[in-house]
């Protein structure tokens, strides 16, 4: 058991919850830390005592990922921890999360068919991105390959994989959005989505999540491929 699994069982001791609700919490108080929106209602029902202990557990957090990607470059513990955690549920829904190693031979294999913005920007999409470790995958062949950052854009319909993938882009310093919804039954609506790190584009480091109902404020670079790429899903398969 490394430390951010034994800070993990500490912190749903603490609130003594459901593990995945513990999670999806966690995640929730990152994302209100990252936001960078003016005003925005989380909804938080949690006392002083279990407020400190999710600051507590986010600092092993940021410490445990500096660790990993000291030899890992990408580091998808929230994803590790909902497979570890949500039993059924994960069966009933269909959630099961490629394995990293496998992750990483895809991002290698499918390269060659990423298309790039006219500013040599690869594009990336997983339109069914669970924790978004296919796209992190994907951020390191760029990183390897010695090209521009790329776009990243995730689409799930379950709102804790959203959540997952907005930190997981957040705290790599990747670069695009997150969009929940169903991307087979409403690929042109969405209920929401994350922003991340938009701040990376004018040369800022500090990482960032902006929440938008506006669907104006999604696929902004996708609009510039040409039209013929536009009605195609972009995704690494």
């Amino acid at each position: 058991m490394n430390r951010f699994e034994k800070a993990f069982i500490d912190l749903v001791n603490i609130v003594k919850d459901d593990a995945i609700k513990v999670l999806d919490d966690s995640l929730t108080y990152l994302i209100a830390r990252l936001c960078v929106n003016e005003k925005t209602d989380f909804k938080w029902d949690h006392t002083p005592k279990e407020n400190v202990a999710f600051t507590e557990f986010s600092a092993i957090y940021m410490e445990y990922l500096n660790e990993q990607i000291q030899t890992k470059f990408w580091c998808d513990a929230w994803g590790d921890m909902f497979m570890e955690n949500s039993g059924n549920f994960k069966s009933f829904r269909g959630q099961f999360f490629t394995p990293a190693a496998v992750s990483d031979l895809c991002a290698r294999i499918s390269w060659d068919d990423i298309p790039l913005l006219a500013s040599g920007r690869p594009v990336v999409n997983d339109c069914a991105c669970g924790s978004a470790r296919m796209l992190l995958a994907a951020h390191k062949v760029a990183y390897d390959k010695g090209m521009m950052q790329p776009y990243l854009v995730g689409e799930d319909i379950d709102g804790i994989c959203c959540k997952m993938a907005a930190v997981n882009f957040a705290v790599h310093g990747c670069f695009g959005e997150v969009i929940r919804h169903d991307s087979i039954k409403e690929p042109g609506e969405f209920r929401y989505g994350y922003i991340i790190n938009e701040s990376l584009a004018s040369g800022h480091e500090m990482p960032s999540i902006r929440i938008s109902t506006n669907k104006q404020d999604f696929w902004k670079l996708r609009n510039t491929i040409p039209p013929v790429e536009v009605g195609e899903q972009l995704s690494l398969f």
